[in-house]
């Protein structure tokens, strides 16, 4: 009978090399994919209004010690009928809370059925907390918090009379500048 050490060896080398090969491909692939990282959501609790196209960036100026953080983000009206933009707000307050302090008027931006409102450069909206006091922040925080509109419909008998929508917002905060 011949020796077959040399074959078993080889044989056990295979098996676990293939092994060790297949464990090294899937760290590589979850290294790559990193699905453990915070999706970018901008998502309404209500139908008729889009956020996440593209997703809102979150960001603190290089040029600012303070850290204080502002949103970029384009708003989609999907209601059917044209709307007046009246008020934003950005804010991390919990829950349903909604600060009565930091809304960021704006000046009747009408958006049409299937347009968008930007809101980004000069008209970008400082985030704030529970309080109405800017968030300060750094770069590569998550931050979870709201984007909160008020507005009316173009055809509201009583323009004072405000709508609000809330969308929940996840993003990882960036530097600009």
């Amino acid at each position: 009978m011949k020796n077959l050490k040399g074959q078993a060896a080889m044989e056990y080398l295979m098996t676990y090399g293939w092994a060790i090969l297949a464990i090294v491909l899937v760290i590589a692939a979850l290294i790559f994919l990193n699905p453990f990282r915070a999706p970018e959501v901008c998502l309404f609790e209500q139908a008729g209004f889009t956020c996440n196209e593209p997703p809102p960036q979150l960001y603190v100026l290089g040029s600012d010690p303070e850290g204080n953080l502002y949103m970029n983000v384009k708003v989609w009206n999907q209601l059917g009928q044209p709307i007046i933009v009246k008020s934003v707000m950005c804010t991390s307050a919990p829950g349903t809370e909604v600060p009565q302090d930091g809304k960021m008027p704006v000046s009747g931006m009408s958006v049409q059925t299937g347009a968008s409102a930007t809101f980004s450069g000069q008209t970008a909206i400082p985030c704030v907390n529970s309080q109405g006091q800017q968030i300060r922040t750094s770069p590569g925080q998550e931050f979870r918090g709201k984007l909160v509109i008020w507005y009316n419909y173009e055809n509201d008998i009583d323009q004072s009379v405000q709508h609000q929508i809330k969308a929940n917002v996840i993003s990882k905060v960036t530097q600009l500048g």
